[in-house]
């Protein structure tokens, strides 16, 4: 976690160098000397940064489908109502979609049938050990499609579960729940979430005594106040952060909507993105096919730095397409193996300032002579 504060760190906390083996005392990162609860009970916010992989493919996307004839496209406009991307979500064909490639994920998705934003939420916190030990991924599949009447333990928790058919799939629900049931405010129901989120049994125990006087004093019936804090305990150990599983879900959204609309580009950034990683890019390539997109062999003449996409109508007439295939992808030359960006940097220079090479011994007479070391050509 990142720690942010108002003035320089040191006026706040005493810091030091984390020491790793292999690396210079001088260049270690700089870390608290306080561990993470003390530096909370200080009220310094403490945040954590995750990268991913998939931001640098929307993007890349993004600019790649405003050279090639939409400049107006902005990811962050489309409507998160799009049916062309909930179809393809509920087929489950989301390899190569940020969260959803894994064979039970799309098996879920079949059964799911997502049909709003919300539901692509309640996806990604429901595939998780916990949810998924209880059936509750495919009670809460059952229930949005009708297959199981959807139950809730109170009518009045209808008001605060209604979004989620009746189930706590949320840290966030059980804080609703906390605030209609035992009176929590919302500061109270924070502290429950957080006691939760840091699988506190200790914590939970000692809430246990005034979540259930709070539902007593709330007018509901003592047993009411046992049966939920079990519920809730239980909770300790899979409730999902509903504001984090949000953020996710807009970037399996976009991603999502991307290969539904723009396929041919959305490959190959992502095909760009996988390029030192064959495994991965075996998968891909295989679902390039599978979407009858044809991915060209490496060609020094027709080939880039990175793969590149061809809508159908610019496809040279000698790459044979299938009927209603959406283009064509040109190998990357730096996702060749032994072929290393800087050299193909020097390659496709000579190409633009000089034309395509015409014979082996063109290439060879043309290019810079770093480019001609055995491994690469």
């Amino acid at each position: 976690a990142v720690v942010i504060t108002k003035d320089p760190v040191t006026d706040y906390v005493p810091i030091q160098r984390k020491p790793e083996s292999g690396v210079d005392p001088e260049d270690a990162p700089v870390v608290t000397q306080y561990e993470m609860h003390g530096v909370e009970e200080l009220g310094l916010l403490k945040m954590d940064f995750l990268g991913l992989r998939n931001l640098d493919v929307i993007s890349d996307a993004e600019a790649m489908i405003r050279e090639r004839g939409n400049p107006d496209f902005d990811i962050e406009k489309v409507s998160l109502e799009d049916p062309k991307t909930f179809e393809l979500l509920s087929r489950g064909d989301t390899i190569g979609i940020f969260q959803l490639e894994s064979p039970p994920m799309r098996q879920l998705l079949k059964a799911m049938e997502p049909t709003t934003f919300e539901d692509i939420a309640a996806v990604l916190a429901l595939y998780r050990p916990g949810p998924m030990s209880v059936n509750m991924h495919y009670d809460f599949a059952d229930r949005k499609n009708g297959r199981k009447p959807v139950e809730y333990f109170h009518d009045d928790a209808k008001d605060v579960l209604d979004d989620t058919y009746g189930l706590m799939i949320y840290q966030e629900s059980v804080m609703r729940v906390a605030q209609k049931f035992a009176g929590y405010s919302l500061s109270e129901a924070d502290n429950l979430r957080k006691a939760m989120g840091k699988k506190s049994r200790e914590v939970m125990a000692a809430a246990r005594e005034a979540f259930e006087s709070g539902c007593t004093a709330s007018g509901y019936d003592e047993s009411l106040g046992k049966q939920l804090f079990d519920i809730i305990e239980k909770f300790a150990d899979y409730a999902f952060n509903k504001s984090h599983t949000f953020g996710y879900g807009l970037v399996t959204y976009q991603t999502a909507y991307l290969k539904a609309h723009y396929p041919v580009e959305y490959f190959a950034c992502l095909l760009t993105s996988v390029k030192s990683n064959l495994d991965k890019a075996a998968v891909y390539l295989s679902d390039c096919r599978s979407a009858g997109i044809k991915v060209l062999t490496p060609d020094i003449n027709r080939s880039v730095m990175n793969f590149d996409a061809i809508p159908a109508d610019e496809v040279p007439s000698d790459v044979p397409l299938a009927v209603g295939s959406p283009g064509a992808i040109t190998f990357g030359l730096s996702a060749v193996r032994n072929v290393g960006e800087g050299l193909v940097e020097q390659l496709i220079s000579e190409r633009q300032e000089n034309g395509e090479f015409t014979s082996f011994y063109d290439f060879a007479e043309r290019v810079p002579e770093p480019v001609l070391n055995k491994r690469t050509v």
